[in-house]
C-alpha cells in the first residue's frame, strides 16, 4: 500500500486537477488518481465558454456561485501561466445571443430583466446593431449582448492544469480506482494493481463519480451526457470576434482561426463516443442559421466529450456528513470548465476544515438532502427522466425540437 498522502483526489479533469493544484499549493502532499490521462475527457472537448449569464436561467445560489467564478478568471489565468508558462487564451469579450423566433426573443428579453435587476450586465441588440457587429451572423429578431462573458482555450488550460499537476503533485494516470474504502481518520483507494491511503479524499471524477457518490450513502445521480462538436475555419475575409449562441448552437472562435460549433446533449447515450451524422448535420443546419457567412467555412474536425450530468445542473461539493474525510466536487455539467476557480477554492476550505460563508452553502451534502426531502419522490423539480439535468429556462430553449440520434438515447442540441 502507498502512504503519506495526505490528500487523494480522484479525478484528472479540469475539477479535480484545478482542486489537486490549490490543495498542494496550501502546502498538502497530493497525489492525483486519473483513470484515463489527464484532461482526456469532457474537460479537454469543452468550447470552453465562460457563460456565468447565458447558463442560469433564473437568480439564486447557482447563479451567484457561477459570477463568482467567472470573476477568479483574470486571476486564475494569471496564476496558470504564471506556475507553468502556458497562456489558456483567456477572452473577454462578450457573448451574443441571437433570437431567431418571436419567442426566443421574449424569452431574452425576460432574461435580460431578471440579470439586469440581480446587477448584472445585457445590452439588447436590434438586428441592424448585430448586423454591424458581427457582419457574418444573422441579425435575426435582435439579441442581448452579455458583455461579462468570455472563453477560454480548454486543451490549453487542461494543458496548464496537467503540467501544474506534474509539478505539485504526484499522478497517476490509467489508475482506475475500484473502491473507496473511508476509515477513521484516512481513507483507503484501492485500484486493479494497487492500495492507496491518505488523510482525506476528494472525488472528482466526472461523469464516472456516479457510483461512488451512490457507494457513500448519497442520493444524487449523476449519469454521462454525451456531447458532439465540430470545428471549421471560415474562408479569408469571414470570421466571428465573439461567441454567437442560438436556440440550435453556439460558435466560439478560437486564436487559431478556427470556430467550434457545439454541442448535442444526449441524455441516455451512457458512454457512447460515436459521431453520428445526424449530429453533424444538425450542428452544421445550426451553423448556417446562425451566421449565414460562415456557410462555406472549412470543415476542421468533429470530436465528442462525456458530461457530468446532474439532477439540476449544479455541482455538490464540500464533506459526506458520515465520511467527514471525503470531500466531493462533483455534478458540475456544463460548467467544469467555468466553475473550475471557484470549486477549488470550495474544496481547498472543505479539506482544511473552514467554516463555509453563506453562499457556498446551498452546494453542500446537508443542502441537497434538505431540498430533497422537501421534493415530491425526494427528486428536486428540474431533473431530466435520466437524473441528469433538463434544460433551463432563460436562453430561448423553451420550444427546441429534440432530434432522434440513431438510438434510444434523448437527444437535444443546446449549449454547454
Amino acid at each position: 500500500m502507498s502512504r503519506g498522502y495526505d490528500t487523494i483526489v480522484l479525478g484528472g479533469g479540469a475539477i479535480g486537477c484545478t482542486v489537486a493544484w490549490r490543495l498542494a499549493q496550501a502546502g498538502r502532499r497530493v497525489l492525483l488518481l486519473e483513470r484515463g490521462r489527464i484532461g482526456g475527457e469532457a474537460s479537454g472537448a469543452a468550447a470552453g465558454m465562460l457563460g456565468a449569464q447565458l447558463e442560469v436561467g433564473a437568480p439564486g445560489p447557482f447563479y451567484e456561485l457561477c459570477l463568482e467564478s467567472r470573476g477568479m478568471y483574470p486571476a486564475f489565468a494569471a496564476a496558470l501561466l504564471e506556475e507553468t508558462g502556458i497562456d489558456i487564451q483567456y477572452v473577454h469579450n462578450g457573448i451574443l445571443q441571437i433570437a431567431l423566433r418571436p419567442e426566443e426573443a421574449e424569452a431574452l428579453r425576460r432574461a435580460m430583466a431578471w440579470q439586469t435587476a440581480q446587477g448584472g450586465r445585457a445590452e439588447w441588440m436590434d438586428p441592424q446593431d448585430i448586423g454591424a457587429l458581427e457582419p457574418d451572423a444573422a441579425p435575426g429578431l435582435g439579441g442581448v449582448l452579455l458583455p461579462d462573458d468570455g472563453n477560454v482555450a480548454a486543451p490549453l488550460l487542461m494543458r496548464a492544469l496537467a503540467r501544474a499537476v506534474h509539478r505539485r503533485c504526484e499522478v497517476r494516470e490509467g489508475a482506475e480506482v475500484t473502491a473507496i474504502l473511508p476509515e477513521p481518520g484516512s481513507v483507503r483507494l484501492r485500484t486493479a494493481e494497487d492500495e492507496f491511503s491518505a488523510d482525506t479524499l476528494v472525488v472528482a471524477a466526472g461523469a464516472w463519480a456516479g457510483r461512488f457518490v451512490s457507494d457513500l450513502g448519497i442520493d444524487f445521480a449523476i449519469r454521462p451526457v454525451k456531447g458532439q462538436l465540430l470545428a471549421v475555419r471560415p474562408r479569408a475575409g469571414h470570421g466571428i470576434t465573439r461567441t454567437l449562441h442560438t436556440d440550435e448552437v453556439y460558435l466560439v472562435p478560437k486564436r487559431d482561426g478556427t470556430v467550434v460549433v457545439g454541442a448535442t446533449e444526449e441524455h441516455g447515450a451512457g458512454y457512447n463516443r460515436d459521431l453520428t451524422a445526424d449530429a453533424m448535420l444538425h450542428l452544421l443546419q445550426g451553423l448556417r442559421r446562425a451566421a449565414p457567412g460562415l456557410a462555406d467555412a472549412v470543415f476542421d474536425r468533429a470530436w465528442i466529450g462525456l458530461r457530468p450530468g446532474s439532477p439540476k445542473g449544479e455541482p455538490l461539493l464540500g464533506p459526506v456528513p458520515e465520511h467527514p474525510n471525503v470531500h466531493l466536487a462533483v455534478g458540475h455539467f456544463r460548467n467544469g470548465i467555468l466553475l473550475s476557480p471557484v470549486t477549488g477554492a470550495i474544496l481547498a476550505a472543505s479539506v482544511a476544515g473552514e467554516a463555509w460563508p453563506e453562499r457556498w452553502r446551498p452546494f453542500s451534502v446537508e443542502a441537497w438532502r434538505a431540498r430533497s426531502a422537501r421534493s415530491v419522490g425526494g427528486t428536486e423539480t428540474g431533473a431530466a427522466p435520466d437524473g441528469s439535468a433538463a434544460p433551463m429556462d432563460g436562453h430561448a430553449r423553451a420550444e427546441r425540437q429534440p432530434f432522434t440520434a440513431g438510438s434510444d438515447a434523448k437527444t437535444e442540441v443546446q449549449a454547454g
